[in-house]
């Protein structure tokens, strides 16, 4: 990690995982959802109070992350593992970014009209857009999660810290894969998506942990 900045990128990473961190916009907006029925993104739909809040966070977090993507990039040429991190991290960070030019136009868990626009499909492109830029994201949260665990494992791990973070990492992908399978089987089947609120928030925060421990862990990790 000698090669890099590692104080910024720590700092970049550690700021993308409290802006990402969209259940402290929640609790300050007094939990204007259902934290059961609701999926945190419907914060950034375009009828809600807090959109502009949730889709500047969103569109900062992408940000951040690819500026630290690519101030790493000199670090990841000596493991293919560490290359994969990178990836799936801007992949990450991509659909985060466009998350935030692609909202939602109603929150559904919020309005009973909203729900029956989406279920007659007049709600179908933002929707689209937003299914679309989500599973990007999901896809590169798991895939961080996988490679960092790889990255961990075959450099010893990094002591009790690096196991307590490779464990988070696996809990993220674990999560998100959950997640991305019990939405995805409604989309897929035609159901009425059932939001998995709590599973949703739960897998969210372990992202933002990983965001702002990994870096420090790979360090410890890469320097024994």
């Amino acid at each position: 990690m000698a090669a890099v900045p590692y104080r910024l990128i720590r700092n970049l990473m550690l700021a993308a995982g409290v802006l990402y961190c969209s259940l402290l916009l929640e609790a300050a907006a007094g939990y204007p959802l259902d934290v059961q029925n609701s999926f945190l993104s419907e914060l950034g739909a375009r009828d809600q109070s807090t959109s502009l809040y949730a889709r500047g966070m969103d569109l900062a977090t992408g940000v951040l992350l690819l500026v630290a993507v690519l101030l790493a990039r000199p670090a990841a040429r000596a493991q293919r593992e560490l290359t994969g991190l990178l990836i799936s991290t801007a992949v990450f960070g991509l659909g985060t970014l466009f998350d935030s030019f692609s909202p939602m136009d109603c929150a559904p868990s919020a309005s009973a009209a909203c729900r029956a626009a989406e279920a007659n499909g007049q709600v179908g492109v933002a929707l689209v857009l937003h299914e679309v830029t989500s599973t990007l994201a999901g896809l590169g949260s798991i895939a961080m999660g996988v490679f960092a665990v790889l990255v961990l494992r075959k450099n010893g791990w990094g002591g009790p810290w690096g196991k307590a973070v490779a464990v988070l990492a696996g809990a993220v992908a674990l999560t998100q894969t959950w997640l991305g399978l019990q939405t995805g089987s409604d989309v897929l089947t035609g159901n009425e998506l059932d939001a998995p609120g709590i599973l949703q928030r739960v897998s969210i925060a372990l992202v933002c942990l990983m965001l702002g421990t990994v870096l420090p862990a790979l360090r410890h990790a890469l320097s024994q």
